[in-house]
C-alpha cells in the first residue's frame, strides 16, 4: 500500500521586496506546522520520502514537520513543485521509487487542491487552507499506477479548525 500525504504550506507572510519565492513563514505558520508534526508524531507516522517546492515558506513547513517526525534525511527540493501545475505533480508523483511506501509532499495552491481532486476524482479540487494535509492512501503497488481508481482519503487536517476561539 502507498500512502501520500499533500501538504499546503503554512501561513506566510509578505514582507515588502522579497521575491515570491523567499517568502517566509508567519509566528502562525511555524506554530501550525509544529503543532501538526507533533500530532503526527503521536500517532508515530514517519514518512520514508519529503519533498518540497524549493519555495522558503514550503521548505520551511517541510523541515519543521519532517523534524518533529524524526525525519533523518534533508527534505528533497522539487522545483516543478513550485512551477509546475497539477499534471506535472502527478507526474512526479506516478515516478516516485517503488521501495518508497510513505511520501509527503510539500508545495501550494491551487496546485494541491487540483491534485487531491483529481485523485479522489472529486471533479473539483479539494480546498485546502494553509498549513492542510490531506492523506490519500492506494492499494497499487507502485505509485505509477497512482489515479483515481486506486486512491481513497484516509485522513484530512485543517489546524484553523482545530484552535480555540481567539487563537491566531
Amino acid at each position: 500500500m502507498k500512502t501520500l500525504v499533500l501538504c499546503r504550506h503554512a501561513k506566510s507572510d509578505w514582507p515588502a521586496g522579497v521575491d515570491d519565492i523567499r517568502r517566509p513563514l508567519k509566528a502562525r505558520g511555524v506554530r501550525d506546522a509544529t503543532y501538526l508534526g507533533g500530532l503526527l508524531a503521536r500517532q508515530t507516522f514517519v514518512p520514508d520520502l519529503i519533498l518540497s517546492s524549493p519555495a522558503v515558506r514550503a521548505l520551511t513547513t517541510a523541515q519543521i514537520i519532517g523534524k518533529c517526525l524524526g525525519y533523518s534525511e534533508e527534505v528533497r527540493q522539487e522545483a516543478q513543485i513550485y512551477h509546475g501545475h497539477d499534471e506535472h505533480l502527478i507526474q512526479l508523483i506516478r515516478s516516485l521509487p517503488a521501495e518508497k511506501e510513505i511520501v509527503m509532499i510539500f508545495g501550494h495552491n491551487p496546485t494541491m487542491e487540483a491534485v487531491a481532486g483529481k485523485l479522489l476524482n472529486c471533479g473539483t479540487p479539494v480546498m485546502m487552507p494553509t498549513s492542510a494535509m490531506i492523506c490519500l492512501e492506494s492499494q497499487a503497488f507502485s505509485w505509477s499506477h497512482t489515479d483515481s481508481q486506486h486512491v481513497y482519503l484516509r485522513w484530512m487536517l485543517v489546524p484553523r479548525l482545530m484552535r480555540k476561539p481567539g487563537e491566531d
